[in-house]
């Protein structure tokens, strides 16, 4: 069977170092023969969640946005690579807007739907010190992906990326992220 893999771009710069990232990361798991779709989250309208409690009490959003396809590739794959730049101490508005209304899979009426997935964490960032920079994140996503039952497969971080085109100097990123992509189709078996 086909393994689909969901990759999510929460940065808000086109043809940045993420998107650049995610290239290779992607080129990498198709490599493997997964089916493999992206979602950048700049190109879509979605809106914030707002703690109705819908999704948990009628199993449907109060929303009818781009969150409701979203919603039905999240359902539909293996395998979600979760892609962010670091702004501010913490992932992108955009990445964080979606990641709140995943709140729809927290419920027990719809956790079934994702529970057991697995999920790779992708990181951009300006500072050179990725592990003193990223604790919080590394924390977000942990209790965020613990609450939904998706298991981390790695936490991949990319350091010293602030000005647009820096990772064009650093080829071994590049390399490295195909490389994990390449290496999705062991984790998850």
């Amino acid at each position: 069977m086909i393994k689909r893999a969901l990759v999510i771009n929460g940065s808000t710069r086109e043809n940045g170092n993420t998107d650049a990232i995610l290239k290779s990361f992607t080129k990498g798991v198709c490599a493997t023969g997964f089916n493999t779709r992206e979602a950048v989250l700049r190109d879509l309208c979605i809106h914030n969640c707002i703690g109705c409690c819908q999704c948990r009490d009628e199993r449907k959003c109060h929303f009818q946005d781009d969150m409701t396809e979203l919603r039905d590739m999240v359902i539909k794959s293996d395998v979600l690579a979760f892609a962010s730049p670091i702004y501010w101490c913490e992932i992108t508005g955009l990445m964080k807007t979606f990641i709140d209304r995943l709140y729809f899979f927290h419920h027990k009426e719809n956790n079934h739907l994702v529970s057991g997935k697995k999920a790779v964490i992708i990181t951009t960032l300006g500072e050179k010190d990725a592990e003193h920079e990223s604790s919080v994140l590394i924390e977000f996503y942990r209790r965020c992906m613990r609450s939904l039952g998706i298991e981390i497969l790695d936490l991949l971080f990319y350091a010293d990326l602030m000005d647009k085109d820096a990772v064009a100097a650093k080829p071994e990123y590049l390399k490295a992220a195909q490389d994990a992509g390449m290496k999705l189709v062991d984790a998850i078996r």
